[in-house]
Formats: C-alpha cells, sequence, structure tokens
C-alpha cells in the first residue's frame, strides 16, 4: 500500500469546522446545519462527544414515514455513533476506508479522535477525486514508451517542406540531425507552433528555411530514465517533446507528451491491479493465518474483490483481452461507455468500425507486432447512438498466450479540438491572403471575386454573394460563387420591401444576421417572400462599411436545406469583411485619385480661355501623330491661322471682347473638324493649329476653306480691319509623308513660314507647301 498511499492523505481531505446540532435540535436547525455544511452531512454532538450523523436521506425518510416537521429532533432520525464515524486511525488504510463507505452506502462519515471529539468530515466525493496513483510512474522507463523512428529534415530545407513533411507523416515535430562520426546527433527542432508563428509573422506567406527557426540546442533524455523524471523534465522547460540519445549522444527516439499520457493511462490501470492484487493476496494470507472458519476467510476475500472493482470502475479507459481477430476474450464494463453496447453485446469490436480506419488500425498494430513493441492507434467507431467517436488503442502482445491487453480511451475531445485548430488556421490563412491581394491589389472586383470564393470553399454553402447597395435603395448582386448554375443571381437587382432606416442603421453599428431556417424563423413575411423567391432556406449577413456609410452586404446562402450556422462560421465572415472594408475605403480613395488625376491632366493639355488643346497638348499630339503616320506611311497636314489684325481689334473693342473672339474661334474650328483623329488647339494668343493625320494638301485646303466660309457666316464686325470690315484670318499649310529624313520641327517650320508669307501677301487668304 506504500505506492497507493504515498499521495493519498486522507486527513487532508476531512472538512473541518461544521455546523453541528445537539440531540434535542429541532427540525428547522437541522434543515438550517445540512444547508450550511453543503449538503454533505450534520453531525450530532453532545458536550463534545460524537452522538450520531444525519444526512439528507434521513431528513427525506422521517418525512416518508409520515413525521410530523414540528415533533422530530435530531435524536429521533439519526445515524448511530458506534457504525457512522471513522478515527483517525482508520484514514491510514485508505481501501478500508472506501470499503467502509460502499458497505454503510452512505455520502459522509464523521472523523473522531481518541476521545470521541469530532475532527470534521469525510466525503465519498472528496476521496474519488484524490484517488489517482500517478505516481506510478516512477516504475516505467522512457525506452518502453518512446517512439523510435524519429522524423528528421535537414536545415536547408524550407518551410514549406517541412509543412508538407509533416503532414505527410502525421507528426507535430521535425529532428534536424547533423552526421558526426559516432551517427546523427540533434543538432536542432522546429514545430508546428515555430511554423504557426513564423507565418503569422511573415503576414500569411510561409517563407525561409528550417535552419531559421529551429530551436537549439536540443533538450535529451537517455532510454533508462523514468517517465516520472521526463515529466518534471518537461515542466521545467515548458516544452511538449525531448529527443533521446544514448551514452554517445546519437539520437535513438523521441518522447512527447502525449506518450507520456499514453504512459499514464496504461500505468495506472496495471499499477491499480498490481497493487490490488497484492492488496488482495495480503489480506487472504493474513486472513487464513488469523481466522480458523472459512467463512471469516471467504467474507474478507469478498471484501477485497469490492474494493478491486470499485477502482477499476473509476478508471478512464476500457480494459481489454483479445485475439488478433478482434474476438475479445475479456473487456471491463467501461467498454458501454465507449460503445453504448454492453461487453456481452460486442464480441467483435470491428462490427462498429469504419472498413478504411479498420484497415489502418490493422497495418499500425500487426507493424508493431513485428517490431515488438507496444502498439498505438487511433481509429473511429460508429456509438450505438448512431454517432462516429474516436478511440484510442493502446497495448501489447503476451508472447504467451499471444494474446493483445490493451486499454482503449475516448480522444473525441482531443480529435475535435485538433480539426477546429486546422480549420481555424485554414480560415487565418485564407484571410491573410485577403489581407495581401488588398496591399497588392487596387483592383476592387478582383478582392471581391477572391473573398466570396474562399468563403464558399470554407463554409461549402450553395451561394455566397456580395450585395452592393443602390442610390433608390435597391441593391444588386455584385460578385457571387455558387455550386451550382442554377443558384446563379449575379447582376439581378433585389429591392428588399423591408429594409428600413432602421435596418440601415443596425446594420451601421454591426448588427448581424443568422438565419438557420427561414420557414422557422421569426421574420417579417415580406422578408421571408424575398428569401425563398431567392431558393434561400438558410443565410448569414454581415455589413460591408465604406468609411461612414453602408455599403453593402456579404451573404452565405444556404439553398439545399435548413443549416444550423456555427458561431465559427460567422466570426469568419466577420474577419473577412474587416479587410473587405479597407479594400472598399482604398477603392474609393483610388476614383478620387483618378478624378483628381484626370482633371489635372485637363488641367495641362486643356487651354483656360478656349477650352480646346494648349501648345503643350499640340507638341505632344503633333509629335505623336508624326511618328504614327510615319510608321503608316501616310499624309499628314498641318495648318496655322492667326486672326488678321487681332491687336487693332482688342485696342477698339477691348480685351474681354476679344477673349469672346477667340473662344468664337475655337467653337468654329472644332464645327469645322469632321474627322475624330483631326485635332485644334491653341497655339499662342491670336494662333491656332489643326493637325489633321491621313490628310493631303488637298483636303486640308477642304477644311481651310470651311473655317473660312463659316468666318464670313459669322460676319463678326471687325471695323479696324484694312482687309474687309469683318474678322478674317491667314492661313499657312503644310502637308509631308513623315519620314526619318525629316522631324515635326521641320513640318511646324514650314508651316509658320506660310503664315508668314501668306499675311505679307495681304492676309485673309492661304499659302500651302509640301515638305
Amino acid at each position: 500500500m506504500e505506492q497507493l498511499s504515498a499521495g493519498l492523505n486522507l486527513q487532508a481531505l476531512v472538512q473541518a469546522h461544521l455546523v453541528t446540532v445537539a440531540p434535542t435540535g429541532s427540525f428547522k436547525e437541522i434543515l438550517q446545519g445540512l444547508q450550511n455544511n453543503q449538503g454533505s452531512g450534520l453531525v450530532v454532538e453532545e458536550q463534545g462527544q460524537f452522538r450520531g450523523l444525519i444526512t439528507q436521506r434521513e431528513v427525506i425518510r422521517a418525512l416518508g414515514k409520515g413525521y410530523s416537521p414540528q415533533a422530530i429532533t435530531a435524536a429521533q432520525i439519526m445515524l448511530p455513533s458506534s457504525d457512522y464515524c471513522l478515527r483517525l486511525s482508520d484514514l491510514d488504510d485508505p481501501l478500508a476506508v472506501l470499503g467502509r463507505f460502499r458497505h454503510l452506502g452512505v455520502d459522509a462519515l464523521a472523523v473522531i479522535n481518541a476521545s470521541g471529539r469530532v475532527e470534521g468530515l469525510l466525503t465519498r466525493q472528496a476521496f474519488r477525486e484524490r484517488l489517482r496513483p500517478v505516481d506510478l510512474l516512477r516504475i516505467k522507463r522512457v525506452a518502453e514508451v518512446m517512439v523510435p523512428d524519429v522524423a528528421t529534415i535537414a536545415a536547408e530545407a524550407s518551410l514549406q517542406e517541412a509543412a508538407v513533411l509533416m503532414t505527410e507523416r502525421e507528426v507535430t515535430s521535425l529532428v534536424v540531425p547533423e552526421k558526426t562520426s559516432h551517427g546523427m546527433l540533434p543538432r536542432g527542432i522546429i514545430t508546428e507552433k515555430d511554423i504557426f508563428e513564423a507565418l503569422h509573422c511573415q503576414g500569411g506567406v510561409l517563407t525561409g528555411t528550417v535552419g531559421s527557426i529551429m530551436s537549439q540546442p536540443v533538450l535529451t533524455v537517455t532510454p533508462d530514465q523514468s517517465l516520472w523524471q521526463v515529466n518534471h523534465f518537461l515542466k521545467e522547460h515548458q516544452v511538449r517533446r525531448v529527443v533521446v540519445v544514448d551514452n554517445q549522444g546519437q539520437m535513438v527516439g523521441i518522447v512527447t507528451q502525449s506518450n507520456l499520457l499514453a504512459a499514464i493511462d496504461i500505468t495506472e490501470a496495471q499499477g491499480v491491479i498490481q497493487v490490488l492484487t497484492r492488496e488482495l493476496n495480503k489480506a487472504t494470507a493474513e486472513l487464513r493465518w488469523q481466522l480458523s472458519q472459512q467463512q471469516a476467510i471467504t467474507v474478507a476475500i469478498t471484501e477485497s474483490e469490492q474494493r478491486y472493482n470499485t477502482l477499476i470502475s473509476h478508471l478512464p479507459v476500457a480494459l481489454y483481452r483479445r485475439d488478433r481477430l478482434w474476438q475479445f476474450s475479456y473487456v471491463s464494463d467501461q467498454i458501454y461507455q465507449l460503445t453504448g453496447y454492453l461487453p456481452q453485446d460486442l464480441p467483435d469490436l470491428r462490427q462498429i468500425i469504419p472498413p478504411p480506419d479498420l484497415a489502418l488500425a490493422e497495418r499500425e498494430i500487426e507493424q508493431a507486432i513485428q517490431q515488438q513493441r507496444a502498439y498505438s492507434t487511433t481509429y473511429r467507431i460508429q456509438h450505438r447512438d448512431g454517432c462516429f467517436r474516436w478511440l484510442s488503442d493502446r497495448g501489447q502482445l503476451d508472447p504467451h498466450s499471444q494474446l493483445l491487453h490493451g486499454v482503449l480511451l475516448d480522444v473525441s475531445d482531443q480529435q475535435r479540438t485538433q480539426e477546429r485548430l486546422k480549420t481555424s488556421l485554414e480560415r487565418e490563412i485564407i484571410v491573410s491572403t485577403i489581407i495581401q491581394d488588398i496591399r497588392q491589389s487596387i483592383r476592387l472586383e478582383e478582392i471581391l471575386q477572391r473573398a466570396v470564393t474562399s468563403i464558399q470553399q470554407l463554409l461549402l454553402s450553395d451561394r455566397v454573394l456580395i450585395y452592393r447597395f443602390l442610390a433608390d435603395g435597391s441593391g444588386i448582386v455584385e460578385v457571387e460563387t455558387t455550386t451550382l448554375p442554377q443558384y446563379s443571381i449575379l447582376g439581378q437587382v433585389i429591392h428588399d420591401p423591408c429594409f428600413s432606416k432602421e435596418t440601415a442603421q443596425r446594420f451601421l453599428e454591426g448588427r448581424t444576421v443568422s438565419i438557420s431556417d427561414v420557414h422557422q424563423a421569426q421574420l417579417q413575411d415580406c422578408y421571408r417572400e424575398l428569401l425563398m423567391s431567392l431558393q434561400v432556406q438558410a443565410n448569414l449577413v454581415v455589413p460591408l462599411l465604406q468609411g461612414q456609410d453602408l455599403w453593402g452586404l456579404l451573404i452565405a446562402h444556404h439553398c439545399r436545406s435548413p443549416r444550423l450556422w456555427q458561431r465559427e462560421e460567422l466570426f469568419l465572415l466577420q474577419r473577412i469583411a474587416e479587410p473587405l472594408t479597407v479594400a472598399l475605403q482604398q477603392a474609393e480613395m483610388y476614383q478620387a485619385l483618378e478624378q483628381a488625376n484626370a482633371n489635372l491632366q485637363q488641367m495641362a493639355y486643356l487651354d483656360g480661355l478656349t477650352d480646346i488643346g494648349n501648345r503643350r497638348y499640340f507638341d505632344e499630339l503633333l509629335a505623336k501623330e508624326w511618328r504614327r503616320c510615319q510608321r503608316e506611311k501616310s499624309a499628314l497636314s498641318l495648318v496655322l491661322l492667326d486672326i488678321d489684325c487681332f491687336k487693332a481689334y482688342n485696342d477698339h473693342y477691348g480685351h474681354l471682347q476679344g477673349d469672346q473672339i477667340l473662344k468664337q474661334v475655337a467653337q468654329i474650328l472644332e464645327r469645322c473638324l469632321q474627322r475624330a483623329g483631326d485635332v485644334a488647339a491653341r497655339f499662342g494668343g491670336e494662333e491656332f493649329a489643326l493637325i489633321l493625320p491621313h490628310t493631303g494638301q488637298g483636303g486640308a485646303l477642304c477644311v481651310v476653306e470651311n473655317v473660312r466660309a463659316a468666318l464670313v457666316e459669322a460676319a463678326i464686325p471687325h471695323v479696324k480691319s484694312p482687309v474687309s470690315s469683318t474678322l478674317t484670318a491667314s492661313f499657312g499649310i503644310a502637308t509631308t509623308v513623315p519620314s526619318a529624313d525629316h522631324a515635326p520641327e521641320d513640318l511646324l517650320q514650314l508651316a509658320d513660314h506660310c503664315l508668314y508669307e501668306a499675311k505679307s501677301l495681304g492676309r485673309d487668304r492661304w499659302v500651302a507647301k509640301e515638305l
């Protein structure tokens, strides 16, 4: 009993400072005392001496017998003091105390000292909670539980390769070895946590090598150390795994917390059995020697067996013994909690294991048997209630009986936790990718499409879309992704008759919508009809904001059937909505920037007075058209015109009227240019230029004559002109087929020379030449 009792101090479990009652205590005092003691029990004492014990059961039985509450006293209903108490010396034998609880069928016993005074109360619950002989870890060695097949990777390998190798090997860590003359020595170690932290720090992009983030030096243990020492070593250094090395430092295996937990389960099961077996043998031998009557020996053995069965029933595993064809020769009653079947109803476990899981488990068990080591595998079983659960199966082949001895443990919670972590990591990667897209792209439609596609792949919903509000209160399906073509509503304009200002305000305040069944949910009839018209049976909605305005909605639809949305799924939409809101703000700023750039460009190339191209625009366009006509070997004509005697006009009519005339002339020029490629520009002062691509001299003369006719038709008075009583102009026309022998400046110089010649000849005329 030393190993079992060493970590179980029953005196520390005794509840002192209890409320007590006298034998004459009334029914009201009894109820109050039990309440103050939290229902565990009420000690009856007189002059400091223990007289009896009252539990909730005695109160109920008294009322059931028809006693009047006003007539009940503590002495009438208390349990006798001789049987329902423990002496301090009894606490040295935990198994005897457990037997007393079981024999009397009570949940609490009074504890008294040698003089009969009450020390406190010991409850069955407190006793059971402390009955965990984990100190048996001291008898198991590292060599018995370590994994000899260590997954390794080179320090020069990439982090992406490390992630792939962990997935293929189904491990959570990789050891980086260093080859020496003594063998393979552990140089460093990298874990899933290291890769995840690197992924987070790099903004969702996994780059770098294993050597850049691996932990070193590596913590090591030897095969002959106990698991108790390893457990303390892990806690001291706050790590989850250590490498096992031999005397020369060569790597021979690895031990993880999972191996340690597995050892704890098996050790507790085997250790308790061994301790209780020794106790049973010892009790039997002592009774044989001390008692002469067979009846006393039988009673003692029975009590020991009861204690054995009681402790076995509290183990959190099912113990079994079976052959290699999965036929049980023994399985403990805990198999019912794991599978829903009683031992006699489940002779063969294979009937509730899915075939793929069974094939993998059999392969792993047979491999371990061939290597003469303990096996450990995990597989699913279909519980009697129809649900699937995960079981951890660990054990070893007995070479004498050729039977497998092992334990089964429900690890469904751990598996679900791993799945949630995996899903969470995938979602974080998607969110990081979207954020990265926003940083690298300004194409809003591309970002929105990537977001809905990613959400649909994660949620496996029938339709994910982004709905943008229009100015009239309706909205349009901006982007979407669907599982089937018949679910598509892309580009459809939708008017929600139930959508009000109050609804918009709630969305602005961060409100979300989660509907699992549109037929059962409490909805307005108009909203229910709208959803049904769109084939929606369940939906999730989160708002998309652009600054302080409600821009649209991010929506997930399930069309095939109702769907109970999980909190993590709504959280995913909210997480992705955050970077999309940033994308909308960026798009708004980009549109404003483009408009500002367009305005600046317009200001840079337009003449502020006439609203036609300015000299800068003329210079750039002439060079551009020169190159184009040169490539196409096409004619290019340039016309320079000057308003005749414009200075005299300004002096007589004033500069404001002169500005109006310049505007009117610019409008006449634009009306006379019929082709899209022909351009008019203000060359400077009262001079204008016409660029006529793909136009020979004849075409240019036609344009000039049209301009002159338009000026005559306009009949703008000019009393100070010596040429005419109305406004006239002089024209210089230069035409060429651009080539490498000339430059645009040559054509401009020729046109200017022609204009000068026209003015010298008396104005109101044109002069045309070819380059």
